[in-house]
């Protein structure tokens, strides 16, 4: 199907196998209504995808307005541009998905379409596998599968590009190269530019924050590899609205912003070869979950420190570590945690090697190695 010259203003559902080849970026524009109406299990999206259709978009500008959004049980909401569902499959490529308009007012309540409490949002650009009334996003009405190549997105004030429902694991798929993120500004909780519940491929990206913005890459219950990417511009100290808890040093207690998060990771993640610069936080592991292979990495000036461990046990091998307080941040709240320095590459860092962070009865402790 061609999308000639134009503007078109309202919601694509799609449930059939199709082509969908726009006129170029800025050509042909899919843009929100004023009010979004949600699919069945409350998503508000531009363009959703179901029915396990196989689907090819190019060629166009998906622009997302502020929308009055359900939130799913972590605050997250829930809808945005491109939604994929029902184990339907996109191949999306040469796209730009914009938040569009002015950043939605905080104080401001609102209702949904549905007669529900929900919260002004841009939602997200691209989700790849939708989240159900209850958040899991763990059955074959949820998951979604796609390729995601050479698209820009920007300003969206939850995840840029999602893998999965958030409640995860998930059984959405995803291979993700090659895109430009520009996150946020994210007034809720969640402004990262690419998070995967399901396994994926996430590699030769550039993922850029805003002031406001939460971090750049996150890895959640599942394996993802994670390389050549570049990450930058995320700190915790330029958001223009309070933080709670408040932006520090302590990995425990206070917030930092993620150049790459790993949480509850299962076997198979690998993250190496990325380029993580001006973050508060390069790398952060927090378990349970399993070791991750985290080598090649290099990571200059941090606000904090340029790796960080949390309840957890990762060797970290030949990494490059510049600038910033400590080179690592171990803390050890739920379980004993055990950092190893492998063949690692530090220097310039303010303090010391190590930040260590106890809660009783638990210790946390740094290995350093040279073979």
């Amino acid at each position: 199907m061609y999308l000639p010259r134009g503007t078109y203003i309202g919601q694509l559902q799609i449930d059939h196998s199709l082509d969908v080849v726009g006129a170029g970026i800025g050509s042909t524009i899919l843009q929100s209504p004023a009010v979004m109406s949600p699919d069945n299990l409350g998503n508000v999206f531009v363009v959703e995808i179901g029915d396990h259709a196989s689907v090819q978009l190019s060629g166009v500008t998906v622009r997302v307005t502020e929308q009055c959004m359900l939130a799913n049980p972590i605050g997250v909401a829930t809808g945005g541009g491109i939604g994929v569902r029902d184990n339907a499959s996109l191949d999306v490529w040469d796209v730009k998905a914009v938040a569009y308009g002015p950043y939605p007012d905080l104080n401001q309540v609102c209702t949904t379409s549905t007669d529900q409490p929900g919260m002004l949002s841009f939602g997200r650009a691209i989700s790849i596998g939708l989240d159900d009334p209850i958040g899991d996003g763990t059955n074959s009405q949820d998951e979604g599968h796609g390729t995601i190549t050479g698209v820009y997105t920007h300003g969206f004030d939850i995840f840029s590009i999602s893998v999965g429902g958030v409640r995860g694991p998930s059984f959405s798929t995803a291979t993700i190269i090659g895109n430009t993120v520009r996150v946020g500004p994210g007034p809720y909780t969640a402004a990262y530019g690419i998070v995967v519940y399901g396994k994926s491929i996430v590699s030769h990206n550039l993922v850029t924050g805003t002031a406001g913005s939460d971090g750049g890459i996150a890895v959640v219950i599942t394996s993802a590899i994670v390389t050549d990417n570049v990450v930058r511009n995320f700190s915790c100290l330029t958001a223009p609205f309070p933080i709670s808890p408040p932006c520090g040093v302590n990995p425990l207690t206070q917030d930092q912003d993620l150049g790459i998060f790993l949480a509850s990771i299962t076997p198979g993640t690998v993250v190496e070869h990325n380029e993580i610069d001006n973050v508060d936080a390069g790398i952060l592991v927090e378990g349970p979950g399993a070791p991750a292979v985290v080598t090649d990495n290099t990571i200059r000036d941090s606000t904090y420190y340029g790796l960080d461990l949390i309840d957890a046990n990762q060797t970290f091998r030949a990494n490059v570590v510049t600038g910033g307080e400590y080179v690592i941040a171990v803390g050890a709240a739920a379980a004993n945690t055990t950092a190893v320095l492998l063949h690692e590459n530090m220097r310039g860092y303010s303090v010391g090697i190590a930040l260590l962070a106890e809660i009783s009865p638990y210790v946390a402790n740094v290995v350093v190695r040279s073979m």
